[in-house]
């Protein structure tokens, strides 16, 4: 894989790199390209694929003259009527032009190996691409670890779907379970991940970002996560890249992977929640953490409860969290246009 310095005003040159580095066969193909559109945003935010990014890229399949191109992505959890906007907002839609397609409107029903989610509404522009190009986000998650080549497969679920696999599942130890089948339905043939603003902290939805100025890219999603990882200073993997490895989609054996650029530990990285203690999992620590409102930034939106896949939430003076009935899926925290809900330990306040 590769780990290139880069810019948003240079990297196109990023692009063209990886492109020599992995040519695909274009020519006469279908090809898809899924940026992540977790909500709208800004692109200054860091929570979406730089439109820079996503530019570059369309730029370098065009030159391979393919039968035909789409671009889009099933961004937030019921947002069926929000992609167009979100789109637009975070300027991807700009960088599409004529090839944004919203992903969740033609769907096919595919099986799913997974005891959660059996069978889902799947994007059929993705499921019947020749080659399928991803775009992720170098990104924490409070709910995964972390969000980047494995996490952005989730937006082959049409829309609400989402919400209920977050519901099937419970908690997020068999989240991770239902998010890889998911992940292994369609497993990209290149990953290209904007890390020129990366995200520390609670993510995907942070107001913690950093300058970090890389491109990552891969054949491999799996490495491609565990190369993340890594650089963020996980002390254990998160336990989607552990199961996507076991089950044969992809290494995570750092040693396995062969790297061009300088892989380095970030320098004071913020994870999503503090290291586990006394022994503990990652996801112990996860799911000790609850959403808690900021009530200087929350505008009564009602977002966060409309979204909530298990009703947890409810509107009184502010959105309040029934602990018995939160599954820790932190859609709230991801969806928040404000950035108003925070991960905290069960016992902090508001």
């Amino acid at each position: 894989m590769e780990i290139i310095n880069a810019s948003y005003e240079d990297c196109h040159q990023a692009v063209e790199k990886v492109f020599r580095q992995f040519p695909l066969d274009l020519a006469g193909k279908k090809v898809v390209i899924k940026p992540n559109v977790l909500r709208s945003a800004t692109p200054e935010e860091g929570i979406t694929t730089h439109p820079s990014v996503l530019k570059a890229v369309i730029r370098e399949v065009v030159k391979r003259r393919p039968a035909s191109l789409i671009v889009g992505d099933n961004p937030g959890v019921f947002s069926y009527g929000m992609n167009e906007q979100a789109f637009k907002v975070t300027g991807l839609m700009e960088a599409a032009g004529t090839y944004y397609r919203n992903l969740g409107a033609e769907t096919i029903q595919m099986e799913i190996n997974s005891p959660f989610i059996e069978s889902a509404l799947v994007s059929r522009a993705i499921m019947e691409a020749d080659v399928y190009i991803s775009l992720p986000k170098f990104k924490t998650h409070g709910l995964t670890g972390l969000s980047c080549a494995i996490k952005n497969n989730f937006g082959l679920l049409a829309g609400g779907l989402k919400a209920q696999t977050h519901k099937k599942a419970g908690n997020p130890f068999n989240f991770a379970e239902a998010l890889v089948e998911v992940f292994a339905l369609k497993v990209p043939d290149l990953v290209i991940v904007d890390g020129i603003l990366a995200m520390e902290g609670n993510g995907p939805a942070s107001k913690d970002l950093v300058n970090l100025g890389k491109i990552l890219a891969g054949d491999d999603p799996v490495a491609i996560d565990t190369v993340v990882a890594h650089m963020m200073g996980f002390a254990e993997q998160p336990r989607t890249i552990k199961l996507a490895a076991a089950k044969g989609y992809g290494t995570n054996e750092l040693s396995d992977i062969t790297i061009h650029g300088q892989l380095e530990v970030i320098p004071g990285f913020k994870l999503p929640q503090a290291e586990p203690h006394g022994g503990g999992s990652i996801m112990d620590s996860v799911t000790a953490l609850r959403p808690k409102v900021n009530h200087d930034l929350c505008t009564l939106c009602g977002t966060c409860v409309e979204h909530c896949p298990n009703e947890a939430l409810t509107m009184d003076e502010y959105p309040t969290v029934a602990t018995e009935k939160c599954i820790t899926c932190y859609c709230c925290q991801e969806l928040c246009p404000q950035k108003a809900i925070e991960l905290k330990g069960s016992g902090s306040k508001n």
